[in-house]
Order: C-alpha cells, then sequence, then structure tokens
C-alpha cells in the first residue's frame, strides 16, 4: 500500500488545492519499508489525483480539498483519510492504528 500525505512543514496540509509537497510512504504488512518527500507543481489540483494514481497511491491524507478534487481522486480509487491538527509522524502512526477518519465530503479552509 502506498499512502501520499500532504505537507504544511511538519504537518497534515489543510487544503489540497494549494499543496505541492507531499510525503509518499509504502507500507508493507503493516511496516513503513520506504518513505520519500515529493515536490509536485507541475500538476494543478485537477491533474493531481491521476497524478498520484500513477505513483501508485492507494490513500490520500488531507484535512480538505474542494469538490472538483474531491469527486477526481474518488473517481481514481484513491481513499481519501483526514488527521486533523497531526503532525506527519502522528497522522502516518494514527493511519497504521485504524485511528484517522475518512474524509466523508468536500471543505476545508477554502471552501
Amino acid at each position: 500500500m502506498k499512502i501520499a500525505i500532504g505537507l504544511n512543514g511538519d504537518f497534515v496540509s489543510d487544503f489540497f488545492g494549494s499543496c505541492h509537497d507531499f510525503r509518499l510512504v509504502t507500507i508493507e504488512q503493516q511496516h513503513i519499508t520506504h518513505t520519500e518527500d515529493i515536490f509536485n507543481d507541475e500538476f494543478t489540483h485537477k491533474l493531481r489525483p491521476a497524478y498520484l494514481k500513477r505513483l501508485g497511491v492507494d490513500v490520500l491524507i488531507f484535512n480538505g480539498m474542494g469538490l472538483t478534487a474531491y469527486d477526481l481522486l474518488k473517481q481514481e480509487g484513491i481513499q481519501l483519510v483526514q488527521a486533523p491538527n497531526l503532525s506527519v509522524d502522528e497522522a502516518l502512526q494514527a493511519f497504521l492504528l485504524n485511528q484517522l477518519q475518512p474524509l466523508q465530503s468536500p471543505g476545508g479552509q477554502h471552501c
């Protein structure tokens, strides 16, 4: 499984449309086997869902996004999870412990 976490410094990003930094985490048998930070400003928020899918992303941890990004990510089959007020490391550990909630609908600071 591959997870992408939107980065805002050391914290989970609040809004997909303005985020360009992601941590990609590969998990095998509940263990982290690889991490990689990427910067992507080539693909806009409308093109980024397909880009993330091409990278093999199964799960996206974010705290908010607009309707277009939400719909496109769901169409790509990417599971959306939120981690409000958590650092990236805390969010990753909470995900591994199945303590995070799905992002049920679009929304966030810009919506």
